[in-house]
C-alpha cells in the first residue's frame, strides 16, 4: 500500500521564532549582567582610590603632628632639666633659690586634631593593626601625660609664681629646708621631663614609619 509523505509540522516557524527570542533575551541579560558587574567594579575601584587619598592626607597630618611633638618635647624637656639643675646648683652651694619649674608656651596640650580626625572618620582603621595600636597608644599616653602637666601648671600658678614675687625665702621653712610640697613638685616636673623625652622618641619612631608608608604608596 502506497503511503503519502508526512506534511511538515505547521509549528516549526513558531519554534524558530521562540528560539530566536530566547537567544535575544539571553544576550540582553548577559549585557545587563556585564554592565552591572562593570559598574560595581568601577565603583569599588573608585572607593579604593578615595580611601587611598584619604589615608594619604590623614597620614600627612599625623606626620606633621608627630614631627612637631618630636621637636618640641625635646626642647621643653631641656628647659625643665635646666630649671631643675639651676635650683640644685644653688642648693648644693647652700643658697636658697626659687624651685625649678617650667610653663609650656602657648597651649598646654599638643595638637591631636589629625589623629582624632582619622579615628572619627574611620580612616585610622585602614592602617595595619600593629601600627594602629602603636598610634593609639602614643596618643593615649600623650593626652594622659599632658593632663598631668595641667596639674603641674595649676600648682605653679597658684603656689610658685606668687611666692616667686616675694623671693626664695618664701619656699623654705623655719629650719632653712625647702618645704616638702615644693620638693615633691620639682620631682614631678622631673618626671614630666622624662615623659616628654620618652614620648618624643616614640613620636620620632612613628613618624619615620609613616613616612616610609607614604613613600611606598
Amino acid at each position: 500500500m502506497h503511503e503519502e509523505p508526512a506534511e511538515p509540522s505547521s509549528n516549526r516557524p513558531d519554534d524558530s521564532r521562540w528560539r530566536s527570542r530566547v537567544a535575544r533575551a539571553a544576550t540582553e541579560l548577559a549585557i545587563i549582567f556585564l554592565g552591572v558587574s562593570a559598574a560595581f567594579f568601577v565603583e569599588g575601584y573608585r572607593e579604593q582610590l578615595d580611601q587611598a587619598q584619604q589615608l594619604r592626607q590623614a597620614t600627612g597630618g599625623i606626620i606633621a603632628e608627630l614631627a612637631r611633638y618630636e621637636n618640641k618635647s625635646a626642647e621643653f624637656a631641656d628647659s625643665i632639666d635646666a630649671s631643675l639643675a639651676t635650683w640644685r646648683t644653688c642648693d648644693q652651694a647652700g643658697q636658697r633659690a626659687i624651685p625649678g619649674y617650667f610653663i609650656i608656651p602657648g597651649a598646654p596640650r599638643p595638637p591631636t586634631a589629625a589623629w582624632n580626625s582619622a579615628v572619627s572618620s574611620g580612616v585610622a582603621s585602614l592602617y595595619v593593626p600593629d601600627l594602629r595600636l602603636e598610634l593609639g597608644y602614643f596618643y593615649t599616653e600623650l593626652v594622659g601625660i599632658h593632663d598631668n602637666y595641667i596639674r603641674r601648671l595649676e600648682f605653679t600658678e597658684r603656689e610658685i609664681l606668687p611666692r616667686a614675687e616675694v623671693g626664695p625665702d618664701a619656699f623654705y621653712d623655719s629650719t632653712g629646708h625647702l618645704r616638702p610640697e615644693f620638693a615633691v613638685e620639682m620631682k614631678l616636673f622631673g618626671d614630666f621631663g622624662s615623659d616628654l623625652r620618652r614620648l618624643g622618641t616614640m613620636a620620632g619612631s612613628l613618624r619615620a614609619r609613616l613616612e616610609k608608608l607614604q613613600r611606598q604608596d
